[in-house]
């Protein structure tokens, strides 16, 4: 598996044990990080496909996902980290203020996951700082198209 490939919810839960589903887009499992009776892992599909992950038990999503053979870029829908280089300029004048706001708001969590992970004393990757690199071009165009808009084109 590549880097880049998305990991869809389905594929992300049939490697755990103990999956429990718990409401809409909300699962608990079993830490791949240690040996549990209960399921410490909490699971969360966003609305736009995002998946979350936050262990009570104290394991970092990073490490998580590394037991998994996993890195977290893997969870952000390709919609949402799609390559802005591959747009045309007309394709990035299109955007709205709210498409906008989106890429600005998934190009932060990307800056808050590297910089949790740097304050908790972990290396960045190789695919984290390809992914700090997208998210810096992400906001960028984020911030050019909410000035486009505002100027009225």
């Amino acid at each position: 598996m590549n880097d880049h490939d998305y990991v869809s919810i389905d594929d992300l839960l049939s490697r755990l044990d103990g999956v429990r589903k718990t409401g809409p887009g909300k699962w608990t499992a079993k830490s791949p990080t240690r040996n549990e009776r209960t399921a410490s892992l909490s699971i969360k599909q966003t609305d736009d496909g995002r998946i979350l992950l936050h262990d009570f038990g104290g394991s970092e999503a990073a490490d998580i996902l590394a037991a998994l053979g996993l890195n977290w870029v893997q969870l952000i829908p390709p919609h949402l980290r799609r390559d802005r280089h591959a747009c045309s300029p007309a394709e990035r004048q299109g955007h709205d203020a709210m498409a906008a706001l989106n890429a600005m708001h998934t190009a932060a969590l990307i800056v808050r996951i590297c910089a949790n992970r740097m304050a908790d004393g972990h290396p960045l990757e190789v695919a984290d700082h390809h992914a700090l690199r997208q998210a810096q071009h992400d906001i960028t165009t984020a911030l050019n198209a909410v000035r486009g808009v505002q100027r009225g084109r």
